[in-house]
């Protein structure tokens, strides 16, 4: 069992960082990423439900926080990656699971991604 995941950045480095450390997640599996905000919302909103959507803050065309309005009904977990504090994001948005300050590391990426598992009880079997 895999735990599906979709990146909505408009940098491509940031996309790289999280596609590098899902991978490297036995319990993770990439669906799609997106330097596009407008193009995830389309896409998401008539696929399948996401398991971990990785949303960037500051993007053209439209705010992750606005995304993410539009498409937590299709995402299990939705976590802010974004270089804004943290206060910053739960002030515009508090309807979120976790948020991941830019640079991310691998060590609190990992950290993040099992802590959701273990609150949610969800299964660690593949």
């Amino acid at each position: 069992m895999y735990y599906s995941c979709a990146i909505v950045d408009d940098e491509q480095h940031a996309i790289d960082v999280l596609h590098d450390y899902i991978e490297d997640n036995h319990l993770l599996k990439l669906s799609s990423t997106f330097n596009n905000p407008i193009d995830a919302l389309k896409t998401i909103s008539a696929g399948d439900t996401i398991d971990f959507l990785f949303l960037d803050i500051d993007m053209d065309g439209m705010k992750g926080t606005e995304l993410s309005k539009h498409l937590r009904s299709k995402a299990r977990f939705v976590i802010y990656a974004s270089s804004h504090l943290e206060n910053e994001v739960r002030g515009i948005d508090s309807n979120f699971e976790c948020y991941l300050g830019k640079p991310i590391s691998m060590k609190r990426f990992a950290s993040a991604i099992n802590k959701l598992i273990q609150l949610n009880n969800l299964s660690i079997n593949n």
